[in-house]
């Protein structure tokens, strides 16, 4: 009898697993509830969240006609999906209005813009930036140090410890301050040691400039979360954008972020370096 009463409770976990594995198959394959490339939670098993909204007032373009739209950030709840850029006849030239950000996660992250008198909402990492030269100051070192970074932006994923070696600069493997440091070198500006560079090497560079006066081509610097001073470094664009390396940036490496996120702003330090 006891041998019994084993064998069923173990089909029944089994049974429980087998269900749950196909609920999570379904809703792998459901195009329509796909939450796009930005994550693989489907809203039923795990609801995406917003934890943050946000202004995000920016000229940018649709990567490509077959990315997916929806009618709210996908896997939210009320969430549909309402066909691709083709299908609604939208053009892939976009200005964004509203971010919202999902799961404590900067980098999975949706955009609203308005065209046909709807408004959609499409993956972030299924944009780019449009127009960033607009921003361009007159400073020709500052100006090849930021075409440096931007040639990177969606080709180098951010890697702990690394460019700090020809072998690693030519691989593209930087994290946050080696890559600071590289796209000065393309300039001419050496910022200390290849070996050596850190955010606390970095922050004693140039001269220091107050956040509110911060302009083009300044590094400012981060404090996590976890309490870590001068934890992170950027170099700003101008219109609240800014260049850096980071995990969470919206192509896990050197991307372009904003300071309208609450998240990069609350953890900006308001320690800026002035390098020319």
């Amino acid at each position: 009898m006891l041998h019994h009463r084993k064998l069923f409770i173990t089909l029944g976990l089994l049974s429980v697993i087998a269900i749950m594995a196909f609920v999570f198959v379904k809703a792998t394959f459901s195009p329509d509830k796909t939450p796009n490339a930005v994550t693989a939670v489907k809203e039923d098993v795990f609801p995406n969240q917003i934890f943050e909204s946000y202004k995000y007032p920016y000229d940018l373009r649709i990567i490509d006609s077959n990315v997916k739209l929806y009618t709210a950030p996908a896997g939210t709840k009320g969430s549909k999906y309402v066909g691709t850029v083709k299908s609604n006849h939208v053009s892939r030239q976009i200005v964004g209005q509203k971010r919202a950000d999902l799961n404590h996660r900067r980098a999975e992250g949706y955009i609203a813009f308005r065209q046909n008198k709807q408004t959609y909402w499409v993956s972030a990492q299924n944009v780019s930036f449009r127009n960033l030269n607009k921003l361009k100051g007159n400073n020709p070192k500052i100006e090849a140090a930021i075409n440096a970074g931007l040639e990177l932006v969606g080709k180098s994923k951010y890697d702990y410890g690394g460019g700090r070696n020809l072998s690693d600069i030519k691989n593209h493997k930087f994290d946050c301050s080696s890559f600071v440091r590289y796209c000065f070198s393309q300039a001419g500006i050496t910022l200390g040691n290849l070996d050596s560079v850190t955010t606390y090497t970095l922050v004693k560079m140039g001269r220091p400039v107050k956040f509110q006066n911060m302009k083009r081509g300044d590094l400012f610097f981060f404090s996590n979360s976890r309490g870590q001073v001068n934890s992170h470094v950027a170099i700003y664009l101008g219109d609240n954008l800014f260049l850096h390396d980071h995990g969470q940036s919206d192509t896990g490496g050197v991307g372009v972020s904003t300071l309208n996120a609450p998240g990069w702003r609350n953890e900006a330090n308001g320690i800026v370096r002035r390098i020319e």
